[in-house]
C-alpha cells in the first residue's frame, strides 16, 4: 500500500520532470531560432583588450557549421557515434587514406600528449627545434626522456640537416611543427619530405600541421602522402585554427593503423556531437575555407608591411600569426602593448626580444598598427 509521502514524492518528481522538459523545450526552441549569420562570419565589434596571444581564428567558424550545430541541438541527448564515423570517412576521403589511418581526438593537443606518453615511457630522446611548440616535449621530459634541442637556422626555420645529424640509437622520436610555432616558418617541402623518409627509417617522425591550412599552398606542403607510402610518420591536424572551432576541441592524426593503436591506448577523450557536426559542415564549406585563408593572409601581409616600414625583423610566417623582433625584452613589450589594450604572446626562449602576435579582424589589425607605430616607431 502506498504511503502518502510516497505519492507526494512521485508528484514532486513528475512536476520536476514536466518543468525540466518545458524548460529544455524552450531552450531548444530559442537556440534553433538563432540565425547562423547572427553568430558567425561578420566582423566582431572591437572588444578591448584585444586577445591576440593564443592564435585563435578571429574570423570565426563557417556559417554552415553554426547552422548545423543549431539544428543538432535538439539531438544533444544522443551519442555522436554516427556523426563521428561520418567525420572519419570524410577526413579519410580528404586525406586520400583508408579510414583505419585516421585517429580522432579532442583537439590535436590530445594526440601530441598521447604520442608523447607512448614514446616518453621509453625514456629515450626526442629531437625538436627550439624555439618550438612544447606540448609533446614537455610530457616526454616529465616521463624521463631527454630533449635534444636543435636551434633554428638563420631563416628561423627548422634546421633539418642538424636535426638529422642528432638521430642516434637513443632517439625515441623526432618532432616537426610545420609551420613552426612560434616563428610561423615553413620547411622546404622537398627537403622535409626527404628528411622524413630517411629519418623515419631510424626513428618515428611526428609532423604537426596545425597551421598548415593557413598557408599559401597547403597541398604542396602537407606530408600526409608519406603515411600512405608506408613511412613511419604521423601527421596531426586541428579544426581549431583555419576552421575556427577552438572551443569545440576537434583534431585528428593520419598514421598507420599500428601507430594509431599505440597512441589511442594513451587517450581517453572522444569527439562530442557539436564538434563532429561542426567539423563535418566545415569540411563541406570550401568557400569558407578559401575566404578565411585569404583574410588571414591579408592581415598577415598588412602587419608585415608595418614591420618593414618600422625597420623590424620578422619571419616569413605562413600561419595565422606573425613573429617579429621588438628591440626590447618581451616583458617590457608585453606591458607596453597591454597599455595599448593588446594582449600578445608569452616569451619564447631563447628569442626573448621577439613577439608572436595573432592575426585579428581588420578593425583589430588597424588598432594593432597604431599600437606598433606608437611603441616601436
Amino acid at each position: 500500500m502506498n504511503q502518502p509521502e510516497d505519492n507526494d514524492k512521485r508528484n514532486e518528481i513528475a512536476f520536476s520532470r514536466r518543468n525540466w522538459l518545458k524548460a529544455a523545450g524552450g531552450l531548444v526552441a530559442m537556440a534553433t531560432s538563432l540565425r547562423a549569420e547572427d553568430v558567425a562570419g561578420a566582423d566582431a565589434a572591437l572588444e578591448l583588450p584585444l586577445q591576440l596571444s593564443i592564435n585563435e581564428n578571429a574570423f570565426g567558424p563557417s556559417r554552415q557549421a553554426v547552422a548545423a550545430m543549431t539544428d543538432s541541438l535538439k539531438r544533444i541527448f544522443r551519442y555522436p557515434h554516427a556523426q563521428s564515423q561520418q567525420l572519419i570517412a570524410m577526413i579519410a576521403e580528404k586525406e586520400n587514406v583508408p579510414g583505419d589511418h585516421i585517429l580522432m581526438s579532442v583537439g590535436s593537443g590530445e594526440i601530441l600528449l598521447a604520442y608523447g606518453r607512448h614514446f616518453g615511457a621509453q625514456k629515450g630522446e626526442i629531437i625538436a627545434a627550439v624555439p618550438g611548440y612544447t606540448q609533446m616535449i614537455d610530457v616526454m621530459q616529465v616521463l624521463g626522456s631527454k630533449v635534444v634541442k636543435v636551434p633554428l637556422n638563420d631563416k628561423w626555420e627548422h634546421d633539418l640537416d642538424a636535426m638529422a645529424a642528432k638521430v642516434t640509437a637513443e632517439t625515441s622520436c623526432v618532432y616537426i611543427c610545420n609551420p613552426n610555432n612560434p616563428t610561423g616558418t615553413l620547411c622546404d617541402a622537398e627537403k622535409l619530405k626527404s628528411f622524413a623518409i630517411e629519418v623515419s627509417k631510424k626513428a618515428p617522425v611526428f609532423i604537426d600541421e596545425a597551421y598548415l591550412e593557413c598557408s599559401d599552398d597547403f597541398a604542396a606542403n602537407t606530408m600526409v602522402g608519406l603515411v600512405k607510402q608506408g613511412h613511419d610518420v604521423m601527421v596531426s591536424r586541428t579544426f581549431s585554427k583555419i576552421y575556427g572551432l577552438a572551443g569545440l576541441r576537434v583534431g585528428y592524426a593520419v598514421a598507420s593503423p599500428q601507430r594509431i593503436a599505440q597512441v589511442r591506448a594513451q587517450m581517453s577523450g572522444n569527439p562530442n556531437l557539436m564538434g563532429a557536426v561542426a567539423a563535418l559542415a566545415s569540411l563541406k564549406d570550401k568557400e569558407y575555407l578559401d575566404d578565411t585563408r585569404a583574410k588571414i593572409k591579408a592581415g598577415r601581409d598588412a602587419i608585415h608591411a608595418v614591420l618593414r616600414d618600422l625597420g623590424k625583423k620578422h619571419t616569413a610566417s605562413q600561419a595565422n600569426f606573425v613573429f617579429f623582433q621588438t628591440g626590447m625584452p618581451i616583458e617590457k613589450f608585453q606591458e607596453a602593448m597591454r597599455n595599448e589594450q593588446v594582449i600578445v604572446a608569452r616569451p619564447f626562449p631563447p628569442m626573448l626580444d621577439w613577439c608572436r602576435l595573432t592575426i585579428g579582424q581588420p578593425a583589430e589589425i588597424a588598432h594593432v598598427h597604431r599600437a606598433l607605430r606608437k611603441i616601436l616607431g
